[in-house]
């Protein structure tokens, strides 16, 4: 693809000192300046209809969707119901559907700094890489479209006309001077702007996110930081699920400490923020309380199931609450199809695990599955799509399209699995081809959390990955490994790829946290996360085990290996502008990179717990192997907080933190990758005991 690039500074020529090459642009001041700016500009031949545009965890398809003003959170009008939904989402950086347009970002509102585009006529790509900022600032970014040129300024500093933040709990943007203030430099001082520009032959988008799947792993890197083990954090969940979540009344894991918050969303949510999810973990994973609590808690769910198989969203002190955030309680029944689907898939698990651990199945238990899992083919019987919100009583779809219900073939390979029947498999393949064609071959993923309307966002992506890997384990062809494989490039563009320099004074600085594999929520909520909303990366082995590529291991690594700098625990408690303390085991969701909540939050927890990425992590516990190798390949990844590599044929594991450890080691050669993991593979590990200081050597 053509491009021309020049560059730019404030001021007059006799100022400034420019020396440029194919990396970086150096600008070196020749006198003081109260308000100095310095850029580089790249023009592309970019017509609307012809070019795709992506900025990682910020823009897909350069975010040229419906934009509506909407209060967090958002919700759709009865008169915006209907089963062909146009992607909607609320007012943030974008570029135009049509006509002349501009978005202006920071380098703090990307999960990695870079700008892709695809000439799609042309079947040529042009991928922009740079770095975070100078003088402790970031770097604006600015994308404008004028005809058909498309300008990408990466300027020092920022100077945004237009900032995004929830003005008056409005996610939206407006002018504020302020957030950009000047930049001052004296005689002597340098700037610099680097920029790594490729240009190649590009199929298609998913060629195109290959190519930054690839690229992101050669040209970013983070250091791995360790402070607790995946065994010491499970040994706190446990606890504190079974001490202060579980209801015993009504025999459910609540999301917030049970009495601790009078608010519905506090209580009984199906899928999404980890209800009946994190339960597969208790069951697999905990003591003798843990699963008789998990039978109940799925026999709550059975009750809790309308006569057409839907699962309840939210249930309340014996009440049903619905998915719309208070606009149409007691009418439409909403329900976030998701959450039926998340729920759905792991309720079928969580039978397969009760079968291997000699558990009796209580027969209610497996015909609500059954219901439910015939509730989602009926939909896609009778619609062709599985829709973002369904009215749970008649299976109706509120609001269409969307990638909302991405784990759905899932879910159904797992019924297909546990019951037998066939005709759920043919269904999971029939919905797998329509998110190949709806999400994959566009390059978006979209409807996955309830609040953001369609916004682009990472929940759907990741759930993709998940659908389609099991695609691939229940009939073993290669379109569905393709398809599981295009789903991790777009996933691995949601994950922040290397350790944001946080501001010096916050929180998340001072306590050494390193952001390289939280996960970007969307591009309305501009802030990384601790995991996957919600999942653990077993399907991200899968996939390494499949395809033979390490970059999967590398990604699942990432992912997992971040989390715990985040949880709370008696030695480090994790605190949060709200005040007190997290609980043993709490995490908050917000990993600030953006100033999105205002300046001061970058690098701040600044909400309370949210049970999801405890879930998160008690899966990740579940599901990953702390330390994975093919010693005759020499190849080892560590997704636990040790450290490992080979020696003289063997895995040496060594514990640098201050507790012991239970490390999950899993050692597999060619052959044994013949095996799928199917639902439930906990027998695929070995547990090493490695005590604080110790190096353990395994095989």
């Amino acid at each position: 693809m053509l491009f021309s690039q020049t560059c730019g500074y404030s001021g007059e020529k006799e100022q400034t000192r420019v020396v440029r090459n194919d990396r970086e642009t150096r600008f070196t001041a020749l006198s003081d300046s109260g308000d100095a700016a310095f850029w580089v500009d790249f023009r592309l031949d970019a017509p609307i209809g012809d070019t795709y545009i992506m900025i990682p965890g910020c823009a897909y398809n350069g975010n040229r969707f419906e934009t509506v003003m909407r209060c967090y959170p958002p919700m759709y009008t009865e008169e915006e119901f209907g089963t062909d939904v146009p992607v909607r989402m609320t007012a943030v950086p974008a570029l135009a559907p049509e006509g002349d347009s501009f978005m202006d970002v920071t380098t703090g509102d990307m999960a990695l700094p870079c700008v892709c585009v695809l000439r799609k006529s042309e079947k040529r790509a042009f991928m922009l890489f740079f770095g975070q900022g100078q003088h402790g600032r970031n770097y604006g970014v600015t994308l404008e479209q004028t005809g058909d040129e498309l300008l990408i300024r990466l300027r020092a500093p920022a100077k945004r006309r237009l900032v995004y933040h929830w003005y008056d709990g409005y996610p939206s943007l407006r002018e504020q001077p302020e957030a950009d203030p000047p930049l001052e430099v004296r005689a002597g001082e340098e700037t610099v702007i680097p920029h790594r520009v490729f240009t190649f032959d590009c199929a298609d988008i998913p060629a195109l996110f290959r190519a930054f799947f690839e690229k992101r792993s050669l040209l970013y890197s983070a250091a791995a930081h360790a402070n607790l083990p995946f065994s010491r954090f499970w040994e706190l969940a446990e606890a504190e699920q079974n001490g202060t979540h579980f209801d015993e009344k009504e025999g459910y894991y609540a999301l917030q400490p049970v009495g601790s918050h009078p608010s519905w969303f506090a209580k009984w949510q199906a899928g999404w923020a980890g209800g009946g999810m994190l339960t597969l973990a208790l069951l697999c994973e905990g003591g003798e309380l843990s699963r008789r609590r998990v039978v109940r808690a799925l026999r709550f769910c059975a009750r809790w199931q309308s006569g057409a198989g839907w699962y309840y969203g939210i249930v309340a002190d014996g009440e049903i609450h619905h998915d719309c955030f208070t606009h149409y309680e007691g009418k439409h029944n909403m329900l976030l199809v998701r959450k039926h689907a998340d729920l759905t898939y792991f309720i079928f698990r969580q039978i397969e695990a009760m079968r291997r651990l000699g558990m009796d199945v209580p027969e209610e238990i497996l015909h609500s599955a059954v219901m439910a899992a015939n509730a989602l083919k009926g939909m896609w019987e009778r619609y062709g799509q599985i829709g973002q919100f369904v009215n749970a009583e008649t299976g109706e779809i509120l609001v269409g399209g969307t990638t909302c219900g991405a784990i759905t073939p899932a879910a159904l390979c797992a019924a297909a699995s546990v019951t037998g029947d066939g005709s759920f498999l043919e269904a999971a393949r029939q919905i797998g081809d329509y998110y190949d064609r709806t999400a994959l071959r566009v390059g978006y993923s979209t409807g996955g959390p309830g609040e953001i309307l369609a916004a682009p966002d990472s929940e759907s992506c990741a759930g993709l990955v998940e659908g389609f890997t099991a695609l691939w384990e229940a009939d073993g062809s290669d379109r569905w490994l393709t398809c599981a494989a295009e789903a991790a490039h777009m996933l691995s563009s949601w994950v922040v790829g290397y350790d944001y320099a946080f501001p010096p004074e916050s929180r998340f600085a001072k306590m050494g946290i390193r952001s390289a594999g939280s996960v970007w929520a969307s591009v309305q909520n501009k802030h990384a996360g601790p995991g996957m909303c919600t999942a653990g990366g077993g399907a991200l082995l899968k996939l390494y085990r499949a395809s033979g590529d390490p970059l999967y291991l590398e990604l699942m690594s990432r992912i997992a290996h971040f989390i715990p700098q985040t949880v709370s625990y008696p030695e480090r408690p994790m605190y949060t502008v709200q005040g007190p303390a997290l609980r043993p085991s709490e995490i908050c969701e917000r990993v600030n990179l953006s100033d999105w909540e205002g300046a001061r939050n970058v690098g701040d927890a600044i909400a309370g717990n949210s049970v999801w990425p405890t879930a998160a992590l008690m899966l990740t516990w579940l599901e990953t192997p702390g330390v994975y190798a093919d010693v005759a390949k020499g190849l080892i990844c560590v997704c636990d907080h040790v450290n490992a590599w080979l020696e003289d044929g063997s895995v040496m594991i060594e514990n640098p933190t201050a507790f012991p450890a239970v490390v999950k080691v899993m050692i597999e050669s060619d052959e044994d990758r013949k095996r799928p993991l199917g639902l439930i593979w906990q027998d695929r590990f070995l547990r090493v005991r490695v005590r604080p200081g110790e190096v353990v050597r395994v095989g």
